[in-house]
């Protein structure tokens, strides 16, 4: 499936910038109860950073538009198969705004460039609009993974 441009973004490293500003925008409760954040310490995510560039089964970048980041995407518990999907807006300026179709295309593509079967995403099934935009994508329902939320998978 083809999708055109929309909105211009560009993707890049995910830095100690991006970082400190992502533990801000978890933080948001809003951006924390959509996204499922579990609460963790400072010294658990200084860990799980700096283990970032030894990780196959990971990886992370940042979306930017004219030279602001505006959130985050990757793919995790990557396997020779598949892996979990994940997207988030953390400059809520930018929410509604088409951000979400660029990263979500970069992220199929990028599963894709590894040669995955599939992709799947954990949704809150209040979250409507995530659940739109991996339905625009072609993920379709596979279960409920528990009573708040719905695991979505797309066949590459």
């Amino acid at each position: 499936m083809e999708f055109r441009t929309i909105i211009d973004i560009q993707f890049k490293e995910f830095d100690r910038k991006v970082f400190e500003m992502s533990l801000r925008w978890l933080d948001d409760p809003e951006i924390k109860r959509l996204t499922n954040t579990p609460d963790t310490d400072k010294e658990s995510k200084e860990k799980w950073f700096q283990g970032l560039k030894e990780r196959n089964d990971y990886y992370i970048t940042t979306a930017w538009r004219d030279d602001v980041p505006l959130g985050v995407v990757g793919l995790k518990h990557i396997t020779s198969i598949d892996a979990e999907a994940f997207i988030y807006i953390g400059e809520k300026n930018y929410w509604g705004k088409a951000v979400g179709i660029e990263m979500g295309k970069y992220v199929i593509d990028y599963a894709r460039s590894l040669g995955l079967s599939s992709i799947y995403v954990f949704i809150l099934k209040e979250n409507i609009n995530s659940y739109r935009l991996a339905s625009r994508f072609g993920f379709k329902k596979e279960k409920d993974k528990d009573e708040n939320t719905i695991i979505m998978r797309l066949y590459l």
